[in-house]
Parts: C-alpha cells; sequence; structure tokens
C-alpha cells in the first residue's frame, strides 16, 4: 500500500500557500501529529506516518480520552511527512484556507500488521505524544448509498490514560501548540502567515490606535417605517410554525436560501411587555423545561412584543446541535448550554409580518439581536446552491438543511416553501410495543414502532439499537404503565415480529435514526435517538421524499432475519453509553 500525494498537491497553489509541497519521504518512520485546523470550522486533523506519509482523518469535535465518546474522523488525502512540523496560516480562498496549530505530536505503535488493519478498516494502536498516550482504534464505517467521503470513528480504549469527558475536557485543558506554545487566535492574526522554521512570513500590518477598544452598539427598537405594510394586529396567543416538505434533493434554484438543520426541540417564543413564553409546535407551554436564561435573554431584546420562531439547541464542542446532549440537560436539570437559534418573526409591535417576504423577516429579525453570541443566536443563511450547502453540512456531521423561497410568507402547517433535505434518514415514530431486554429484568430490549395511514397505525418495524443502560430503564419504567393486551397496530404481523412482544397504549413518540426504508415499508439499521414530548402520536406520519425508497428487499438481505434469530442476547450492550448492543455491532459488520 503505497502512500498518494497527488491529490494533495493537485489542491493546493503553492505560489500562494507556505505549505510544504507533497513529496514521499523515506518509508518506516512512526511518527503522528494533529493539527487544531481553523478553517470553515474547526476541527483536528489525525495524522498517522506510514509509507513514507502522513495517512490523514479530519476530526471533526476533536480527540476525547472518553471510551464512550466515539469522534466521527473523515478519510482525507494523504499529506507530506513535512506537513507534521507545518503552523501557519493558509490565506483564505484557498483549499483549508485558516490558521493551523500543532496541537500535539510524537510517535506510534500499530498491534499487528498496520497495512492490513488500514486495508480492513480496523486499526489498533498506541500514541505516545505529549498531549495523548495509551491505546486508541480506528474503525471504518460502513458508507451511506452515494456517499463520497470515508468516515471513521476515532475511539480511545479502556486504560490508564482514558478518563470520562465529564472530569476534564483535554481540547479546553491543553489548546495550546506544543511547538511555539501559541493560541490559534494568535496563529490568526499573522499576516499573510506563520511558517515553524522562518518565523513570521511577513511584518504584520499596524492598525490604526484606536483610544477604547470597539463595544458594539446596543440593537435600537425597529421603527414602524421599516415594517413597510405589514398590517396591525394583536399578539395571537399562539402560532401554528410552518413546516418544511421532506426531499430527497437540495433545490437548485436561486429563489432559495439555505438554512442549517437544527438537531433540537422547535420552539414559538411569545414576548410581550417582557414576559416570555417557550411553546412547543403543538402549543404546550414548556416555558421553566429551559431555566432562567434562554427566557431572561428573550425578554431584553429591543421589543414590546413579537413571535419568534426559532430551535433550541445543546451543541457538541464541534459546534453542532445534538438532540441525545439536550435531552440529557433536561434530564440533569442543566439550563447553561442550551442555544435558541431563532430564524422567522412573524409578530412584531402590534403588526403582523406573516404577509412579508422571508428576507425582510429576517432581516428584521437580525436587526432586533446582539452581535455578541449568548444564549440567542441568528440562523444565519447561505447562497451557495443547495447542492452545496448540503455537502458541507453532511461533511460536518449535521443533520441536514433546509431551503426556504426568499420572497414566501410564512404559512403555518406543512408547506413546499420550505424543503428539508437530510444528511441520513431520521423522523419520529409511535411507540406501540417493546421486548424486554434479555440481560436485565428492568429494561427494553427493543421498541415496535408504528405511524399512522389516516386513522390506523402502521406497523415498521423495531429498533433495538441505540440505548444507554440508563435510557433502556428509563423507558421500561415509562411503558409499564401503558400496558394493553390487545395489538394497537391495524395489520396482522407475523410470528417473528410478535415475538416477545408486549404491547402498549400508542401514546409515546420516539425519535429514530435508520439507513432507509426497505421495500416493504419497514426501517434498516434503525437506531433510537430519544422520546419527542412535543409531537403528538396521532401526528406521526411517514416522512418519505421521493428516492428515498429502496428498492424491494432482495435475497441477500434475508440473512439479517436469520442472524437476528441466531444471535444470543442481541440487546446486549457493549458500549453501555452510546447504546450499542450486540445486534447493532452485527449489524455494522
Amino acid at each position: 500500500m503505497a502512500g498518494n500525494l497527488e491529490t494533495y498537491n493537485s489542491k493546493r497553489d503553492f505560489k500562494k500557500s507556505r505549505e510544504p509541497r507533497g513529496r514521499k519521504g523515506k518509508t518506516g518512520g512512526n511518527s503522528f501529529v494533529i493539527q487544531k485546523h481553523d478553517a470553515t470550522r474547526l476541527h483536528y486533523d489525525f495524522r498517522l506516518e506510514l509509507d513514507g506519509v502522513l495517512k490523514s482523518w479530519a476530526v471533526t469535535r476533536g480527540p476525547s480520552l472518553d471510551p464512550h465518546e466515539k469522534r466521527l474522523a473523515v478519510h482525507v488525502e494523504d499529506h507530506p511527512l513535512d506537513y507534521g512540523t507545518f503552523e501557519g496560516t493558509i490565506p483564505e480562498g484557498e483549499y483549508g484556507g485558516g490558521a493551523v496549530l500543532l496541537w500535539d505530536r510524537g510517535t506510534w505503535e500499530p498491534e499487528g500488521d498496520p497495512h492490513k488493519g488500514y486495508a480492513k478498516g480496523h486499526l489498533d494502536f498506541t500514541l505516545k505524544g505529549e498531549k495523548l498516550a495509551g491505546r486508541w482504534h480506528l474503525v471504518r464505517m460502513h458508507g451511506r448509498p452515494r456517499e463520497k467521503r470515508e468516515n471513521w470513528l476515532l475511539i480511545k480504549s479502556e486504560d490508564e490514560e482514558a478518563r470520562p469527558l465529564e472530569e476534564g475536557d483535554i481540547l479546553q485543558e491543553k489548546p495550546e501548540s506544543v511547538a511555539t506554545g501559541r493560541m490559534i487566535e494568535e496563529i490568526a492574526g499573522e499576516e499573510p502567515g506563520w511558517s515553524s522554521k522562518t518565523g513570521r512570513l511577513k511584518p504584520k500590518k499596524a492598525k490604526a490606535a484606536k483610544a477604547e477598544p470597539a463595544k458594539p452598539a446596543p440593537k435600537k427598537r425597529v421603527k414602524a417605517a421599516d415594517l413597510g405594510d405589514a398590517p396591525e394586529a394583536e399578539l395571537p396567543e399562539f402560532l401554528e410554525p410552518q413546516l418544511a416538505t421532506l426531499s430527497s434533493i437540495a433545490p437548485t434554484d436561486e429563489r432559495y436560501l439555505h438554512e442549517i438543520k437544527f438537531d433540537g426541540y422547535r420552539l414559538i417564543a411569545r414576548i410581550q411587555d417582557g414576559e416570555v413564553k417557550l411553546l412547543t409546535r403543538s402549543g404546550l407551554d414548556w416555558t421553566e423545561k429551559f431555566g432562567p436564561q434562554v427566557r431572561d435573554a428573550l425578554a431584553a431584546l429591543p421589543l414590546k412584543a413579537a413571535l419568534v420562531d426559532g430551535e433550541i439547541v445543546v451543541e457538541t464542542t464541534a459546534g453542532a446541535s445534538d438532540f441525545s446532549a439536550l435531552q440529557a440537560d433536561l434530564s440533569d436539570n442543566r439550563t447553561d448550554r442550551f442555544r435558541f437559534y431563532v430564524f422567522d418573526l412573524m409578530h412584531l409591535d402590534g403588526r403582523d409580518l406573516t404577509e412579508l417576504p422571508l428576507e425582510k423577516r429576517k432581516a428584521l429579525l437580525k436587526s432586533l439581536l446582539s452581535d455578541d453570541e449568548g444564549m440567542i443566536r441568528f440562523s444565519e443563511d447561505f447562497d451557495q446552491s443547495g447542492a452545496e450547502v448540503l455537502n458541507h453540512a453532511c461533511r460536518l456531521g449535521l443533520e441536514g438543511i433546509v431551503s426556504k423561497l426568499r420572497d414566501a410568507p410564512y404559512r403555518p402547517g406543512r408547506s413546499k416553501s420550505w424543503i428539508k433535505t437530510k444528511c441520513s434518514a431520521r423522523q419520529e415514530f409511535v411507540v406501540a410495543g417493546y421486548t424486554p431486554s434479555t440481560v436485565s429484568k428492568k429494561a427494553i430490549g427493543a421498541l415496535a414502532l408504528g405511524v399512522y395511514e389516516g386513522d390506523k397505525l402502521v406497523h415498521v418495524g423495531r429498533v433495538g439499537t441505540g440505548f444507554s443502560r440508563t435510557v433502556a430503564e428509563d423507558l421500561f419504567r415509562k411503558v409499564q404503565g401503558l400496558r394493553i393486551d390487545t395489538s394497537p397496530f391495524s395489520g396482522k404481523l407475523t410470528s417473528l415480529e410478535t415475538r416477545g412482544l408486549r404491547y402498549v397504549k400508542p401514546e409515546l413518540v420516539a425519535e429514530v435514526e435508520f439507513r432507509a426504508w426497505t421495500g416493504d415499508g419497514h426501517l434498516r439499521h434503525a437506531s433510537f435517538r430519544g422520546l419527542r414530548e412535543d409531537k403528538a402520536a396521532k401526528d406521526v406520519q411517514r416522512e418519505q421524499a421521493g428516492q428515498a425508497r429502496e428498492a424491494k428487499v432482495g435475497e441477500s438481505e434475508k440473512p439479517k432475519s436469520t442472524l437476528v434469530k441466531a444471535l444470543t442476547h442481541p440487546d446486549r450492550l457493549y458500549w453501555p453509553e452510546q447504546g450499542i448492543t450486540k445486534l447493532g455491532l452485527a449489524d455494522y459488520y
């Protein structure tokens, strides 16, 4: 397996970038390096020396010492060995433009033949670095259909160097460069860059001195004249939110703008004379759930009365919203990590804005917000093509995008003027049954799921992975009070589908991520994400974009059911905190 630097060289203009040219080095070395890279999004480039090049992965959230934190590592092109000493800036507009900091360096020792491990997609190794040490794993994931990138997972092994994330994040504890001791912000300030070999490449341009550091001017109330012909109207108690229609392809029409799809709870904020209510998409008052910080931040906006549409999230260290983390914070009564991303403004100071074009509503909303990123944040939009924005979102591990017609009014309910395109299939399902765990008397092993077609609840399969031990036990307690004797599903289930199944009233709603729909309308590779308390079970229907449905299940898929029957204790948790079961592992392989 020879290293290949053609891709590396083809992506760079070395007349503009100070990165080293791609020349293969001597074989036999065993260095590793991790570079903190503040490009479009901050990430960490993990590089292992093999066959005279640096095999490279972009770790979106950076490495973690917690074995239960499986960090996405996107495989990228081989880099030359000289890149292992590079620290500086890549000019804006060039590939990877931004600051590069040498975060860690040292040697690595593979377990077994590294060439076979790399080809197989499972590398086990020991790191001896200035910040990281101990045993680690790189595991390649199965790619989704039409997915071009190669996704791996970087996982810390259970050893004396491991520790839970709650005991401290190594990325926050040691953010500095191991080569120069600088922070990423110091490197970013160099113009045009810094070379770890020659120092500053060009003197930093002097800036005009200021008597005092500039402070952001406080936002002022929107003037009535800025609201155009928006009619006067009383602030409604509630307005049903506008919902997006699922599509398998992002719109390419220039009439659309594109926003990031958040992974949290959709909320309508009703503000009147300093009083704030946070209402779910079905109108439930969830104000108290999210603590005082978000409420106080909304009350401080420069307005008398408003209806604001947005989504409340908890973000990972890489900046991506994470629904599981949001649910965990709610369970722990933790409120300091909430962020309310706002993207629409329907009423303002006695005027109904719903008939104004979207771009006008967003401009008015943005004018109300501080430039400082606090609890309330503006959902920026992008002018690039939908396909390009979606590609970037998926590369960053985000859920997807929402594309909206620029000149469209705000219309409650499902609308084709808002189009959502997802990086992976994911939606809500009704919980209508469960199977008990085979390894614990007080936990569930799997949930039986359904969707409504009219008044009929249709069975769509089970989800048996994605539960941590705590979640599996909590779900068991919830379903015990909902037990019923007869099936709530409209059709007759097969003997395999009813094996070990206990029925419950169809009241709980679960959010589930899955690979695709099979030809007979069931879920493939389903993984539990959390319960949704903001959506009524009767409103759950099958979401299906035109090209998302797979061809009918063929002979190649039939062994899956045989495997399920053959496995003993399929719900045994191999990685308890991540909810990875024996069946999930078998499904993966």
